[in-house]
């Protein structure tokens, strides 16, 4: 097999080689003289061995013209003879940066993307293969596989030989290749590159190419990276990192989108915050953001400006409102620019008809009044729709009753419990469950101390000492409640001071050991002659307010998955005159509610290639399952992909689904047991990364030094060439180059001992 085929007929000059000895043989006449005779004798005991050496003649002059039209015609042999005179094939790794980054779109050049160049790379391999060898290899290794060809799965190409028939599958895979919506690490390519180099590097010349764009949040701590390059080096590699893109382009992000703690059930207005970024070094003027639910446009909001390089600050806050209860679709559109996988973002929220409120109250009060009442006309006034049903109980209820099916619990009073009463409150805390534990005249402070707080570990914050009265100030008038920290439950009088609050009067609290550090020089003191307290050693504790002499009045304390939000006074107006007529209290126990309500809600924090973890109730659904798939870029109906999972001792069928590879929302269809036209749907949403979205490159010269240090190049995908990539391709011609230089030095040797230079007269 030669590449010029058509020098081969060339081959036919060799003869002019032998005609012309054979000429130079016959073109003698005989002449006698009496004088050769002498010489004569001699000649003919020497015609042997001139005759030979005359033969040895010809036939070196017609192999190095042969030699010449071989080189020229550049042969290709594969096999044994390729690797023993031609050298080994090159093994072509590519490690091909799929990540949405590359979907960047020069919109000021046309629609083309920098993945376009990284395919031509691709097919520049492929071309040259073609032209100089066909028992090169090609293998192809994409970003988004990475995790799958580490659990076996083979790449799209692997070892694939670049004959015609590899050619035609590899350019009908290039044909069909585009971005997925991925985010970048480029350390997952090299691992697979460097098991290949280490199978490969003795039958074959490994070259791997790293094709990406180089953004900067991926090299900024390359180390791990640079060690990868230089094992592949250290083990016979050939390491070539080509850049797909030369400048950068702004590029508007959403980072985030979540709801705004608060009170969530249908028909309830809530808020919507939306993260926005500008990775451009330009501000960004009168940008348009389209709000959806559940598929139908809500409301379009334009922001006037987004600053270079930072993100908008507050978040965008917009209303929302979902008509009905159950799972609701919201997704949020930025208008086009460079990269558009970012601008799209997606949420699920489950929004019950109304969120539930248990409130634990004694069943004898010694007092008139009735904590419950308080706090439920707070909660659930008669007549408005606030999105709260509350449902008051004894301490017994705890004990017998499903407590999963509540938002949130408020004991009104710290009575003594049974002991599973006050196990399953701890069991719904630890698995996420809010609570809300008040103490007044009907507490009982030993059994706080034995069982609630239980020296820390349990879920009251501290170890109760006794009922203080909170003594009048006469002098300064300060206000009794002080807000100390920004939670949530005090976010509308943490700023200043607010009258509604400073109309409250505490007449008396629960004291409680805090452990706190000893007072520095000079700490001011109240008018009780009291010294401020300062930090906590519990470091799951937070003050969120105290009284005016320091004590603590309202902590939060985490337990397990949830938390627990304590108030060192009575809900009902008996140590203090909150609850009466004081807008603040219902303002307070709304957003109490909200933020113990809120612990589990979603968020849009399930990202391309992360599972989608799946769990049933194997009584009510069977055990196979389908997911509706969204659709890619381009694409406009959903895939369906069927799965089957398994049940456990515990009755609940589970399982993951892998496959999350375009972001927007999935849908699970769950077939019920009893009809099988009966289905019942779970919703997830899947989101890109964030960062993925930020253009910024890497610093060239700085990464050109580092690259250079693992003895690896840095190139431009405009300026690449994969010639020196072939020079096994060559090796025949240069085989047919030297038996050619030694046949015309052999050539000039025995030429010079037949025919002898004459010497100078």
């Amino acid at each position: 097999m030669f590449i010029y085929q058509s020098l081969l007929w060339f081959l036919p000059l060799v003869g002019v080689v032998l005609l012309i000895h054979l000429i130079n043989m016959f073109r003698h006449r005989r002449v006698e003289w009496a004088a050769l005779e002498f010489l004569l004798a001699s000649y003919k005991r020497s015609r042997t061995r001139i005759l030979m050496q005359q033969f040895l003649l010809m036939l070196l002059r017609m192999l190095a013209v042969a030699a010449v039209i071989f080189m020229l015609a550049q042969p290709k042999f594969s096999g044994f003879l390729s690797d023993l005179f031609g050298g080994k094939p090159t093994h072509h790794i590519v490690l091909l940066d799929d990540s949405f980054s590359m979907n960047d779109r020069n919109t000021a050049q046309g629609d083309g993307t920098i993945f376009d160049n990284a395919i031509n790379i691709i097919k520049q391999i492929t071309d040259n293969a073609e032209k100089n060898n066909n028992n090169d290899k090609l293998t192809i290794i994409r970003l988004s596989k990475t995790s799958a060809i580490e659990h076996g799965e083979l790449p799209d190409v692997a070892e694939l030989t670049l004959n015609a028939d590899g050619l035609r599958i590899v350019r009908e895979l290039a044909g069909n290749l585009r971005p997925s919506q991925s985010a970048a690490e480029p350390a997952n390519l090299f691992a697979p590159a460097i098991k290949l180099v280490r199978q490969s590097s003795t039958r074959t010349k490994p070259v791997v190419y790293f094709i990406s764009d180089f953004r900067n949040k991926n090299w900024q701590n390359p180390a791990e990276i640079l060690k990868q390059i230089n094992e592949i080096h250290t083990i016979g590699g050939t390491v070539r990192m080509i850049r797909s893109v030369d400048d950068e382009r702004a590029n508007l992000g959403i980072t985030s989108i979540q709801l705004v703690d608060g009170i969530h059930a249908a028909d309830v207005g809530m808020l919507v915050d939306v993260g926005l970024v500008n990775h451009g070094h330009e501000d960004v003027l009168n940008t348009h953001l389209s709000v959806f639910i559940d598929n139908t446009t809500q409301t379009g909001i334009t922001i006037p400006r987004i600053k270079a390089g930072e993100t908008l600050n507050p978040p965008l806050r917009f209303p929302v409102s979902f008509g009905g209860a159950g799972k609701h679709r919201v997704e949020v559109r930025l208008q086009p620019d460079a990269i558009a996988d970012d601008n799209i973002r997606s949420l699920v929220v489950n929004i019950p008809a109304a969120i539930e409120i248990l409130l634990i109250a004694p069943e004898r009060r010694t007092g008139v009044f009735d904590p419950a009442q308080f706090v439920r006309i707070a909660l659930a006034p008669t007549g408005i729709k606030s999105g709260i049903r509350t449902r008051t109980e004894s301490p017994s209820f705890l004990a017998s009753n499903p407590l999963k099916q509540f938002s949130a619990i408020f004991l009104l009073e710290a009575m003594p419990l049974e002991l599973t009463a006050l196990q399953a409150l701890e069991e719904y805390t630890a698995q996420g469950g809010g609570v809300a534990i008040f103490l007044g005249a009907d507490s009982n402070l030993d059994f706080v101390k034995s069982s609630l707080h239980k020296n820390g570990n349990g879920l009251f914050p501290f170890s109760p000492i006794a009922a203080t009265q909170l003594d009048p100030d006469l002098l300064t008038n300060k206000p009794d409640i002080n807000i100390v920290s920004k939670h949530p439950v005090f976010r509308l009088f943490s700023e200043g001071d607010n009258p509604l609050l400073a109309g409250v009067k505490i007449e008396r609290y629960i004291a409680v050991n805090t452990q706190t550090k000893p007072a520095e020089t000079n700490t001011p003191t109240d008018a009780n002659n009291t010294t401020q307290q300062t930090t906590l050693i519990e470091p799951q504790v937070e003050i969120l307010a105290r009284l005016r002499n320091g004590h603590p009045l309202v902590a939060e304390k985490k337990f397990g998955k949830g938390k627990v939000i304590s108030f060192l006074t009575s809900a009902a107006p008996v140590w203090n005159n909150w609850g009466k007529g004081n807008p603040s209290f219902v303002v307070v126990m709304l957003e109490l509610a909200a933020s113990l309500s809120n612990l589990q809600k979603e968020t849009d924090l399930l990202l391309v290639g992360n599972p989608i973890p799946i769990e049933i109730d194997s009584s009510q659904f069977e055990p196979k399952i389908e997911i509706k798939i969204p659709p890619k870029e381009g694409e406009i109906t959903e895939s369906t992909a069927k799965i089957e999972l398994i049940t456990d001792n515990d009755g609940f069928a589970k399982g993951t689904f892998n496959e999350t590879l375009n972001a927007g929302f999935y849908e699970v269809l769950l077939n019920s047991h009893t009809n099988q036209s009966e289905t019942t749907n779970e919703l997830y949403a899947v989101n890109v990364q964030a960062d993925e979205g930020n253009t910024g490159l890497a610093d060239l010269s700085e990464l050109t030094t580092h690259i250079r240090a693992v003895n690896a190049t840095l190139e431009s995908a405009a300026g690449f060439s994969t010639s020196f990539d072939f020079a096994s391709n060559r090796s025949w011609s240069d085989v047919f180059l030297y038996v050619l230089i030694l046949f015309l030095m052999a050539e000039t040797f025995l030429a010079g001992r037949i025919i002898p230079p004459s010497k100078p007269k």
